[in-house]
């Protein structure tokens, strides 16, 4: 731990006054070669781009529809994992932000065609995707806040059904049922999961659950805005985040 605590803050110095040693220190890296080296399997290589000023390179990979991001040095057998923080920003959080905004703006017409049912408060002008599990606790505890910092915003809360069958073996059936009881907001801050099931209902939650990989959504409650930022979680303060 003392070592990694070390490194990093040698890392910092690195990058701040670092010369470039290279043109571009990605161009010899490649996709078999970073496999091979980590001794890891991964789907795709998405990027590789120079870090200016430094003698880096960033890498992102995508393995079981999530992103990773590291660092490599231009030798193609030095890597570094972990935060790194160049030029005022956090260069993971930043990638990060950009990957996901770009599969927001690719997917907003596929997104739109999940919801299940939207509260719409009266002079709301802007909105946001809630994204939950029927069996969240944490989600079935906090609805009710989020239903009030809605109001108080003037937000529409357009909900999504995200059921985590791994870990909540009844939550596909009763989103499926939510879907096909035209349920709303009010029936479900009272759970009403009951009712049958129907194909309108089935394809919905497939559909959804088959989208949320490709936007990076991986946990409930997850918030996406009108605008394509995200919150994890909630709290009042996250939300506001997010819809300026």
């Amino acid at each position: 731990m003392k070592f990694w605590k070390i490194f990093s803050v040698s890392l910092f110095v690195f990058l701040v006054i670092g010369c470039n040693m290279s043109s571009n220190p990605c161009t010899n890296l490649k996709e078999e070669s970073i496999k091979n080296v980590l001794k890891i399997d991964f789907d795709s290589l998405v990027e590789k781009n120079e870090i200016k000023g430094t003698n880096l390179c960033q890498i992102i990979i995508q393995k079981n529809g999530k992103f990773n991001i590291f660092y490599a040095f231009p030798d193609g057998k030095t890597f570094i994992f972990g935060d790194i923080f160049h030029n005022g920003e956090l260069l993971n959080r930043t990638a990060l932000n950009r990957l996901q905004q770009d599969a927001f703006n690719n997917y907003k017409t596929e997104l739109e065609s999940v919801v299940a049912f939207s509260y719409k408060p009266e002079g709301a002008s802007k909105y946001i995707y809630l994204i939950t599990d029927p069996d969240c606790p944490f989600c079935e505890r906090s609805k009710q806040a989020i239903k009030d910092w809605a109001e108080s915003k003037k937000v529409e809360i357009r909900v999504i059904f995200f059921p985590l069958e791994q870990l909540h073996p009844q939550a596909k059936d009763k989103a499926i049922k939510a879907v096909c009881s035209k349920m709303d907001y009010k029936g479900y801050i009272e759970s009403k999961w009951t009712g049958t099931t129907c194909e309108e209902g089935i394809k919905k939650i497939e559909a959804s659950i088959s989208l949320m990989p490709k936007i990076q959504v991986n946990g409930t409650p997850s918030f996406i805005s009108y605008n394509g930022k995200r919150f994890v979680g909630f709290s009042p303060e996250g939300l506001d985040s997010i819809i300026n």
